[in-house]
């Protein structure tokens, strides 16, 4: 009778060397081409989507608010407006889709929403230096309710949208609470906990911050239908940006959250 061979040691599974796969970073794209391969299917849980963060660039702050009444609070006042009107005139020539062969570049109706962002971040850096409460809060309303109402004007584009949405809504929320959104220090000539908005201004934040929370949301799943969103790559690509509209002016929307809309301030507009 032949022996029966013993088995090698050298094929125990203590020995045996597997390759260190990432199970759990496969991609559906990848399952889908081993099924086609006719290789055995394992349901893997997709890849999870990495959030992104919108930065936040504050420039430095005066120590002190510009003087009222001073020829440098009506120059101020002055470029302020001036830079509002800019904006508001080259959506205007956006939404009427034309230019005079003439016009300068620096007035020409806007290509794209990324192009009004850098004008109205300008003006918010503006304002942000100034460290005046008189000029801060109005002036950053009309900026806010400008970029609400553009929104549905052009093409989503998330990062410029987002990034400067976040930036206004870390600065309302500081003015509403005298606390810079990076140091955490006290804003300059305030206490912490000491609002530089008044009651109706604290009101018409909340109310632009929803209306643009909607918008942001309206103009998402606009683009959504056109990229075509049977798509799981495409979906995959979206689903940070569906994540950071559910964030939109969250800051502010969670301080004012407990603000009565029907109540006004008595002590007015600043």
């Amino acid at each position: 009778m032949t022996p029966i061979p013993l088995k090698d040691d050298s094929d125990s599974d203590s020995d045996v060397e597997f390759e260190d796969v990432p199970i759990a970073h496969q991609t559906r794209a990848q399952n889908s081409e081993r099924n086609r391969n006719g290789d055995i299917s394992i349901d893997l849980p997709p890849v999870p989507v990495q959030s992104w963060n919108p930065p936040l660039y504050l420039p430095q702050q005066r120590t002190t608010p510009v003087p009222s009444g001073s020829e440098e609070e009506t120059q101020l006042r002055g470029r302020l407006s001036t830079g509002i009107e800019k904006i508001t005139y080259r959506k205007m020539k956006s939404d009427m889709g034309m230019d005079a062969p003439d016009t300068p570049v620096h007035l020409r109706r806007y290509e794209g929403f990324k192009d009004l962002v850098v004008d109205v971040d300008s003006l918010v850096d503006t304002i942000w230096i100034s460290a005046t409460p008189s000029i801060q809060t109005e002036t950053l309303i009309t900026l806010a309710g400008l970029v609400q109402t553009s929104l549905k004007s052009f093409p989503f584009d998330p990062q410029p949208t987002l990034t400067i949405l976040h930036k206004l809504d870390s600065i309302f929320a500081a003015l509403c609470t005298g606390t810079h959104p990076l140091t955490g220090a006290a804003l300059p000539g305030v206490r912490i906990g000491h609002s530089l908005a008044t009651e109706t201004q604290k009101v018409r934040i909340r109310s632009l911050a929803e209306m643009t929370r909607y918008e942001v949301f309206s103009v998402l799943g606009s683009s959504r239908g056109v990229d075509g969103d049977d798509d799981d790559e495409s979906e995959d690509e979206e689903e940070p940006w569906m994540l950071e509209a559910t964030r939109v002016y969250e800051k502010s929307l969670m301080l004012l959250a407990e603000q009565d809309p029907g109540v006004a301030g008595e002590d007015g507009d600043l």
